[in-house]
């Protein structure tokens, strides 16, 4: 019987206009009724799904900044913070390569761009952005360093970060333009993990949803594992079980086949 539900949000949950599905309270609530944790899990930092899912706080759990904060049901559980040396290091190669990196902090998610393409992509995952001059200005608590690269990160940004700092964070390639660096451990599955020993569940016991490599520790501790049909060919070859697309409304499809 599955007693944890955990899906990604971009790519899986919502379709490519960002929208969730049309039936997601009828569906969430439902499983609220039966007793299924319901698990959003993502990139995006805390503030921003708080903001996007303010009535369920109480109800839901949330992994945010992929792992290194989580939320369970208005109690924060677990946060982790990258060190300031690797910060600094990281905001170095970013200067020098041309990327764009964005630092999510307790305060804030601080960045230095003027390029309308990555305002535009800032703004669609960030809802506490803050403009800085000086990246090395900042004064916060930081869970997540993401790299923004325009033409498409996994050939060229991916492999300079894994090769930069990957002795000492966790570095994930989060989607076609992203790499996210979280402190070392901190990933979706270890989140996932947390929050399946709090409850006393386990993998056999577990549904996760996901569409690119940043999901592929949440799958691993997921028997349901889902990969849609838009994924990463990475994921699809370490999911279960094949669903259809994110516009296809098939993460609610396939929570309704399997547990309403």
């Amino acid at each position: 019987m599955i007693k944890l539900i955990a899906t990604d949000m971009d790519g899986t949950l919502l379709d490519d206009s960002k929208r969730l599905p049309e039936n997601f309270d009828d569906v969430v609530n439902k499983l609220f009724e039966k007793k299924i944790k319901f698990v959003i899990s993502s990139g995006r930092s805390f503030c921003a799904l708080k903001a996007q899912f303010e009535k369920y706080l109480e109800n839901m759990s949330f992994i945010c900044d992929n792992g290194a904060y989580v939320v369970d049901c208005g109690e924060l559980i677990y946060v982790s913070l990258l060190p300031k040396d690797i910060v600094t290091r990281c905001i170095d190669l970013c200067e020098q390569n041309g990327y764009t990196l964005l630092l999510c902090g307790k305060n804030g998610t601080w960045h230095n761009s003027k390029s309308a393409a990555s305002q535009k992509e800032i703004s669609q995952y960030y809802n506490n952005q803050v403009f800085v001059n000086d990246l090395n200005t900042v004064d916060d608590d930081i869970f997540k360093a993401a790299v923004f690269e325009e033409g498409g990160i996994e050939t060229d940004g991916y492999k300079k970060l894994l090769s930069a700092f990957s002795e000492e964070c966790s570095v994930q390639l989060s989607g076609r333009y992203w790499v996210d660096l979280m402190p070392q451990g901190a990933t979706k599955g270890t989140a996932l993990k947390r929050l399946e020993n709090r409850i006393g569940i386990g993998y056999e016991e577990t549904m996760a949803f996901g569409d690119y490599l940043n999901d592929i520790d949440m799958l691993n501790n997921s028997y349901y594992s889902f990969a849609m049909s838009n994924a990463h060919d990475s994921i699809k070859q370490v999911a279960n079980f094949l669903t259809g697309s994110n516009n296809e409304n098939s993460v609610m499809k396939e929570i309704s086949k399997y547990c309403l």
